[in-house]
């Protein structure tokens, strides 16, 4: 049997689409990503950034999707939005946070902030400081 072989990526010409209200994102996912991209936000997806930390980043990540507690038909996803800033530049990471939350408010109908901030962390294999902000969207189960 054949292995199906999906790659999701987003189309080339989305962004600008996106821009122009000519797009609607298929996930929230990417609905999260083209909005912070719009913004001139150098964003990724996990794995997709290489090298070293030398300018503020985000990665979103899709981080699961939980049932409500009695049914099997509504639940939330999560996401994080995992914030990145050199280690020459700590002072520069809670601003660059709160831009990032601010550009996201405009997303309040389809994404909701939890209120869980991680600690900010030095990560040595990218040389940046990190911190994780953590998102929620309520949504029908796929069965």
């Amino acid at each position: 049997m054949a292995e199906a072989n999906f790659r999701y990526a987003i189309p080339g010409d989305a962004l600008e689409n996106y821009i122009d209200g000519l797009y609607e994102p298929r996930t929230v996912w990417e609905r999260v990503f083209l909005c912070l991209k719009s913004k001139g936000v150098d964003v990724y997806s996990p794995g997709q950034h290489q090298g070293k930390c030398t300018s503020p980043y985000v990665v979103v990540k899709n981080t699961g999707t939980i049932g409500f507690q009695g049914s099997n038909q509504i639940g939330s996803q999560s996401l994080d939005i995992m914030v990145y800033c050199p280690t020459t530049n700590y002072s520069n990471l809670e601003p660059f946070t709160t831009q990032i939350q601010d550009f996201l408010r405009e997303l309040k109908e389809y994404i909701r902030p939890t209120g869980n901030i991680t600690s900010v962390v030095l990560d040595n294999a990218v040389n940046g400081y990190t911190q994780a902000l953590e998102y929620q969207t309520f949504q029908r189960l796929r069965r």
